[in-house]
This record gives C-alpha cells, sequence and structure tokens, in this order.
C-alpha cells in the first residue's frame, strides 16, 4: 500500500468519525441491558468496576501528576472520566478526526476540567515524545490503524520505564469479514428473536441476518475500520509484558445486537431473559473455545525485554475468568438456562377474545423441557430436548395466558424452583 492511498483512507476515516452520529444511539451491541455488566465481569472480575476503573488501582504506584496519552480520542470521553475521577491529572488526546478534537475540547471546557490537551494527529505517523507518560490509553484505537508497529513503536519509547500500555479493543476479524460459521450461528439466535425487537434503529427495516460487509463497502464507509484487528495481540505481546489480559468476549453478541441494540429495555419482562440467555451462551463458547473473542482487555508494562512475549506461552487460550478446576465444574454442569417469546404478543383477538400465536423456546443445558399452561404443573402444551423450537397454539389463547419452559431432565418434578423461563401473552 502507497502512502497516497494510506492518506486517502484516513482523509475518509478523519470525515466519517468528525460525524458525532456516525454511531447513532441505539445502534451499538453494547448498549443492550447487562451486556456492559458482563463485559466489566470479564474484563475485572467485577460487574461493577469497568476497564477505566481497574486499569486505574495500578497507576498508583506513579508519582502525581500522572501523565497519560490517550490515543484515538475521538470525543474525549475516555480523558473526561480519567481527569473526573483524577485517575490522572494530566492527559493528552490525539485522534485524526478534526471535528471529534473540537467537540472534545469544547466539552472539557464545559466541565471545566483542567489538565485536558488535544491534537490532531495521524496514529500511522504520529511520533510522540521520549520517556514522557506514566500511562498510554487506547480504547477501541488499534483497530483503526494500517501502521500498527509503527504506532506500538512509538507507544513503547513514550512511555516512561515501568509505564503501562491499557488496551480495551477488537480484534476480531480484520475489516469485519467475519467468518461464515459464525454468522450462521448468529443468523439462528438472531431469527429466534421475536421480530419486533429486530426494528433497525439507523435504517429502515427489520433485522434479519448478521451484520455482513463488503470490503468495497467497508472502504467507502470507514476504510480503517478493523483493518489489521486480528494481528493486535500478537504485535501488542511482542512489545510489552503483559501483566493483565481478559477476553471479554461479545462475539454473538456484536453479530446479534448491532443495529437493533435500543429496542431492548431493561425492564421489559418478556425480552431480557432471551438477553441473559444470549449473554451466557457467547461466553459458554467463548469460554470453550468453541468461538474466538472478538474483544480484549489488556495492561501491559514497558520493561528492558526486547521480546517479552515471544519467549514464552503466557496469553490463555480462552478466558480465564476461574481457576482451573472451578471451570472444569463449571463448563460439565452447566446451569440451565433458556428463553420463550411469543409472537404475536400482543395478539389480536376475535369476538369472544380468543386468539393465537407462535410460541418458541430455547434451552441448553438440559436434556428434556416441557411447555405447560398457566402454572409449572399446568396443561402440557409441547416438550422437546435441547435446542430451538416453536409451535403454534389454536384458537384458545387469552389476556394474560402464561406459559412456563419447564426444566424436566431426569424427571424433575414440576416446580417453580424448575421454571426456566416464563411469557405472558396479551391481547390488543
Amino acid at each position: 500500500m502507497t502512502d497516497t492511498s494510506v492518506s486517502e483512507a484516513t482523509k475518509r476515516a478523519a470525515q466519517w468519525w468528525s460525524d458525532p452520529h456516525s454511531e447513532a444511539p441505539g445502534t451499538q451491541w453494547v448498549e443492550v441491558p447487562g451486556i456492559s455488566e458482563n463485559n466489566n465481569f470479564r474484563a475485572s472480575g467485577d460487574p461493577a468496576i469497568d476497564w477505566v476503573n481497574h486499569s486505574a488501582s495500578l497507576l498508583s504506584r506513579f508519582t502525581r501528576p500522572i501523565k497519560a496519552l490517550s490515543l484515538g480520542c475521538g470525543f474525549g470521553v475516555i480523558e473526561r472520566i480519567l481527569r473526573r475521577r483524577d485517575y490522572c491529572q494530566l492527559i493528552h488526546g490525539v485522534d485524526v478526526a478534526e471535528g471529534a478534537i473540537e467537540s472534545a475540547r469544547k466539552a472539557a471546557e464545559a466541565e471545566a476540567l483542567d489538565g485536558l490537551t488535544y491534537e490532531v494527529a495521524d496514529l500511522n505517523t504520529a511520533e510522540f515524545p521520549p520517556e514522557t507518560y506514566d500511562a498510554v490509553y487506547a480504547h477501541a484505537a488499534l483497530h483503526h490503524v494500517f501502521h500498527l508497529e509503527h504506532l506500538l513503536d512509538q507507544i513503547k519509547q513514550t512511555l516512561k520505564p515501568g509505564g503501562l500500555f491499557v488496551v480495551y479493543e477488537y480484534v476480531g476479524p480484520s475489516q469485519m469479514q467475519f467468518p461464515g460459521r459464525d454468522l450462521v450461528l448468529a443468523d439462528a439466535f438472531l431469527k429466534a428473536i421475536p421480530e419486533r425487537y429486530r426494528r433497525m434503529l439507523r435504517r429502515e427495516g427489520i433485522k434479519k441476518k448478521a451484520f455482513r460487509s463488503s470490503l468495497d463497502a467497508m472502504n467507502t464507509s470507514d476504510p480503517s475500520e478493523g483493518i489489521r484487528a486480528s494481528e493486535i495481540v500478537p504485535l501488542v505481546a511482542s512489545r510489552f509484558e503483559v501483566r493483565h489480559f481478559r477476553y471479554v468476549g461479545g462475539t454473538l453478541l456484536l453479530l446479534i445486537f448491532n443495529e437493533i441494540a435500543g429496542n431492548f429495555k431493561e425492564n421489559d419482562a418478556e425480552i431480557i431473559p432471551w438477553v441473559k440467555a444470549l449473554i451466557a451462551l457467547d461466553n459458554f463458547l467463548i469460554d470453550n473455545c468453541v468461538l474466538p473473542s472478538y474483544h480484549v482487555y489488556m495492561v501491559c508494562e514497558k520493561t528492558d525485554n526486547p521480546v517479552p512475549m515471544q519467549t514464552r506461552n503466557v496469553l490463555p487460550l480462552a478466558a480465564s475468568l476461574f481457576p482451573t478446576d472451578d471451570l472444569e465444574a463449571l463448563t460439565s454442569k452447566p446451569r440451565p438456562m433458556g428463553l420463550i417469546a411469543a409472537e404475536p404478543n400482543p395478539f389480536r383477538p376475535d369476538s369472544e377474545g380468543a386468539g393465537s400465536s407462535t410460541v418458541s423456546w430455547m434451552t441448553y443445558a438440559t436434556s428434556k423441557v416441557e411447555v405447560h399452561l398457566d402454572a409449572p404443573d399446568g396443561p402440557l402444551f409441547a416438550r422437546s430436548g435441547p435446542g430451538r423450537f416453536s409451535q403454534v397454539t389454536g384458537q384458545w389463547v387469552r389476556n394474560g395466558t402464561t406459559l412456563y419452559l419447564q426444566n424436566v431432565s431426569d424427571n424433575l418434578p414440576l416446580v417453580a424452583e424448575n421454571t426456566i423461563a416464563i411469557v405472558t401473552l396479551q391481547s390488543m
């Protein structure tokens, strides 16, 4: 790739990310209730502690004022968090998008936050002063960089001895060219979600398939998106000592919930069990090496070792959230999970108040389940094994009809303790 092509691509990326509406509200997978808490748990071990708080706990050994560099800072969100919480006292933000930098400056002024400075620069060619910063932050920035080797070398030389490089990144398939296996699996679960939750918020229509985009389309909108994402972890690990490494996950969750995230509300008792089950499934498949993790959190240290991570295998195959003995028990006997929904719901009743609907359910970590009406031990509607199933009701559904998804594996009794999920139907 010539310098000219990189420059043109960078200009297009800068124009895209200068627009505050480039990512419309409600379109990002992390906006779905419960996902941020899950990401926090995977990153820090505590759903209440996000990666910024966790990384800040490691900065206490530095002498104040702690000086940080924020790469690909965009509209300045990370810098303002670091400054508000007084984790760092001097923070310099760098981004190629001039419009975003101007917005970041104005936001810092509006909050009267001192110690924040900003600069427009291309991370592909930027050079930083030697041994200047205690910490360098890269949040969703490295996957937009063409010349990763140059940038990582600059980061290493601008850190003080013992300085920290904090990375929270997308490391999935480069330029979002997702493999067919991941897409087929995401499509199957996406189709199980009732249609009204799949209304796309950026454009018209119902989401019927996981995100797919040709290279031509990616290069037209933002040619930097995920350009060398899959190379980030090994390139970072070849230059820094990795002190903390976690696979954050977000593989199926990104593919399923991007573009439709805003349709899921925390107080929606019907859909939130679906969301919780999909979060658990994403964790399970990643932790058991069935799917790769599309996102990582790393805290790395600058040391004198010229090839710190090439001399030994230190990165886990999957997220090490549990001791080995505990992981064996958790993965061999996972807690039964599942969800149940009806479509349409609400339904259109006839003159006598009755209607019909299609009931769909999905379970795993079970060998046998049953669906019962109006009580855990009510009339039997359907039975199945694990997996995804659906069945149409007759013209007998009424307002308030409730279906109970019961775990009856190993002849478990029909009691509330074995209820996996419920759905209540309502009439229009």
